[in-house]
C-alpha cells in the first residue's frame, strides 16, 4: 500500500509537468499529442527493451539458481528434494551398487548439492574419485559400514565441502590422505569409530577446520604432533568417552584458538604441569568422568579466560590452595560434584571472585565452617551441597551469599535449620531444597513452614512434597501440612494465632526480627 501511494504521488507530479491543452491551437495540440504518443511509444519500447533485458537477466540467474532433482526411477531407492541452496540427496538402507547409479545419474547433469547422506548402507569402501564431477557442500555416510576411505576418493570436494559426518562406521585410523584435501572443510565428525591413535599430524590440510568430533573411539595414545598442521581456526575439539589414561603434555599447544576442549569419559587419572600451554582461549574445559584423585598447584594457569571448569564424577580427594591460580578473573561455572572431598576447599576457591556456580554435590563432605564461603561469595548463585553428609551449618556460613538464588542442601543429616542462618539469603533465595533430611520440628524450623508456603515460591520449589520433620515420637510430618503449635514456639500468643502462623508468632522464635514483625502485625492481619 505504501509503495503504490508513493508510485501515484511520483506518477501525479510527473503528470503536473505537461503543460495544459487548453492553452495551445488546434494545431499545436495535435503536434503536441503527436509528439506525446511518439514519446511514449519510444518509451514504451525502452522499458520494454530494458524490462527484457532484465527479465533475461533474471531468467538466466533463476536458472543458475534452480536446481531440479532428476527423474525419482533413475536415482531409486535414492530420494531427492529441491532446495534454494541445492538439492537434497538422501541413500538410506541400500548396497553399493545403487549408491553408485544414483551418482552416475547425478553426474550426467551436475548442479549444487546442499546436503548428501547416506544412511543405514553398505559402503565398505569409498573408492577413489567416487564423487568426481559433483559439487558438495555437506556430505554425511552414517552408519554405512564404511572401514576403507581411499587417497583420493574426496579429491573432487576439495573446494566445495564444508561438513563431512562419517560417523557410526568401522574406521581404524583417520584417513589423513583423503581428509587433506578439503580445503574447505570446516567440520569433521568421526564419532563412534574404532580408531585407536592419533599419528603425526593426522589433521594435517585441513587448514579452516573449526569442530573436530572423536567421541567414542578407542583412542589410547595421541602423538604430540597429531595437530600439526591442522591450522588456527579449530575452536572445539572433542575427544570424550575413549581410552585416554593421560594427557599428552605437548598435544594441544598448537590449537591457539581453540575454545572448547572436551576429554570427559576417559581413563585419566592425572593432569600433568603444562598440559594445557599456549590454550589462552579456551572457555570449556571438561574433564568429567575421569578418574583424577588430586588437583595440584597451577595446573590450570594458561587457561586465563577460562569461564566453565567440569571435574564431576573423578575420584579427587584433596584441591590444593593455588590448584585454581590464573582462573581469578573469568571461571564463573565450577563442577566439582560425585568426588571424594570431604570438606569444602574454601582455600583453593577464595580467589575466584566471578564465581557464579558451585557443585559439590555428592561428595563427602561433613561440616561446613563459617568462613566456607567468605571471600568468594558476592557473585555466587548456585550453591549445591546435596547429597553429602552435613550434619549442621554455623549461623554465619551464608553471610556473604549476598546474591544466592539456589541452595540446594537435600538428602544430607541436618536436623535442623535455624532462621538467623539463612536469614542473609532470604532476600535473595528463589530455590532452596532441604528435602530429605532428619529435620526436628522445632521452633527453629518455622520459617521454612512459611518459605514453602509462599505461593510466590511454588514454581521454585523442588521436592516439597519430601520436605518433611519428625516429632518427639519419630513420627514423620509434611512441614507445610504440620500445624502451628506442633512446631514448639513460646505459647505467648492467643488460641486464635495459635492455629495461623502470623508475625509475633515467628518473633517468638527469631527475636532478630521483632521490630519487622510488629510492623508487619500493625500493618496486615494475615502477615504470614
Amino acid at each position: 500500500m505504501v509503495g503504490r501511494r508513493a508510485s501515484e504521488a511520483s506518477d501525479s507530479r510527473r503528470r503536473r509537468r505537461w503543460p495544459s491543452t487548453n492553452h495551445l491551437s488546434s494545431s499545436n495540440r495535435l503536434l503536441t499529442t503527436t509528439t506525446a504518443l511518439a514519446l511514449c511509444i519510444l518509451l514504451g519500447l525502452s522499458q520494454g527493451a530494458v524490462g527484457a533485458s532484465a527479465g533475461e537477466r533474471i531468467g538466466v540467474g533463476e536458472s543458475s539458481r534452480m536446481v531440479k532433482c532428476p527423474n525419482t526411477r533413475e536415482i531409486a531407492p535414492c530420494t531427492c528434494r529441491e532446495m534454494k541452496k541445492g538439492l537434497d540427496i538422501a541413500c538410506d538402507n541400500t548396497e553399493q551398487k545403487h549408491v553408485r547409479n544414483a551418482l552416475d545419474v547425478l553426474k550426467k547433469n551436475p548442479v549444487v548439492i546442499y546436503w548428501m547422506k547416506f544412511r543405514n548402507c553398505n559402503l565398505p569402501r569409498i573408492s577413489d574419485y567416487v564423487f568426481l564431477g559433483l559439487e558438495v557442500r555437506h556430505l554425511n555416510i552414517i552408519r554405512s559400514n564404511v572401514s576403507a576411505i581411499e587417497r583420493s576418493s574426496l579429491s573432487a570436494l576439495g573446494g566445495s565441502l564444508k561438513t563431512l559426518d562419517l560417523a557410526n562406521n568401522r574406521i581404524k585410523e583417520v584417513p589423513t590422505a583423503a581428509l587433506s584435501m578439503l580445503k574447505s572443510l570446516t567440520f569433521l565428525n568421526l564419532n563412534y569409530n574404532n580408531i585407536q591413535t592419533l599419528h603425526r599430524g593426522a589433521f594435517a590440510g585441513l587448514t579452516v577446520l573449526e569442530r573436530l568430533s572423536l567421541y567414542e573411539n578407542k583412542i589410547q595414545h595421541i602423538d604430540d604432533n597429531a595437530f600439526k598442521g591442522i591450522g588456527r581456526r579449530l575452536m572445539r575439539l572433542n575427544l570424550g568417552k575413549n581410552q585416554l589414561d593421560d594427557i599428552p603434555t605437548d598435544t594441544f599447544h598448537p590449537l591457539t584458538n581453540l575454545e572448547v576442549l572436551d576429554l570427559h569419559e576417559n581413563r585419566i587419572h592425572h593432569i600433568p604441569d603444562g598440559a594445557f600451554k599456549g590454550l589462552h582461549k579456551l572457555d570449556m574445559l571438561k574433564l568429567e568422568h575421569n578418574q583424577i584423585t588430586t588437583i595440584q598447584d597451577d595446573v590450570f594457569s594458561d587457561l586465563t579466560v577460562l569461564n566453565s571448569l567440569n571435574i564431576e564424577h573423578n575420584l579427587i580427594t584433596n584441591i590444593s590452595d593455588k590448584a585454581f591460580a590464573g582462573l581469578e578473573r573469568n571461571l564463573e561455572w565450577l563442577e566439582l560434584g560425585h568426588n571424594k572431598l570431604d570438606h569444602i576447599p574454601s582455600h583453593a576457591l577464595r580467589p575466584l571472585h566471578n564465581l557464579r556456580q558451585l557443585d559439590l554435590e555428592s561428595n563427602k563432605i561433613n561440616q561446613v565452617h563459617e568462613d566456607a564461603f567468605r571471600g568468594y561469595g558476592d557473585t555466587i548463585k548456585y550453591i549445591l551441597l546435596d547429597k553429602n553428609h552435613i550434619p549442621s551449618i554455623p549461623t554465619l556460613a551464608f553471610m556473604d551469599l549476598h546474591s544466592l538464588e539456589w541452595l540446594k542442601l537435600s538428602h544430607n543429616e541436618l536436623t535442623s535449620l535455624q532462621e538467623d542462618t539463612v536469614q542473609p539469603i532470604l532476600d535473595t533465595i528463589t530455590m532452596i531444597d532441604v528435602s530429605h533430611n532428619p529435620l526436628k520440628c522445632s521452633c527453629e524450623l518455622l520459617w521454612l513452614w512459611k518459605w514453602l508456603s509462599n505461593p510466590n515460591n511454588s514454581e521454585n520449589l523442588i521436592s516439597v512434597k519430601d520436605h518433611v520433620c519428625f516429632t518427639p515420637d519419630r513420627k514423620s510430618h509434611p512441614i507445610q501440612q504440620l500445624p502451628v503449635h506442633d512446631f514448639g514456639c513460646p505459647r505467648n500468643q492467643t488460641p486464635e494465632q495459635s492455629r495461623a502462623p502470623d508475625g509475633a508468632a515467628v518473633l517468638v522464635c527469631s527475636p532478630a526480627l521483632v521490630a519487622v514483625g510488629l510492623v508487619s502485625t500493625v500493618m496486615s492481619e494475615k502477615t504470614w
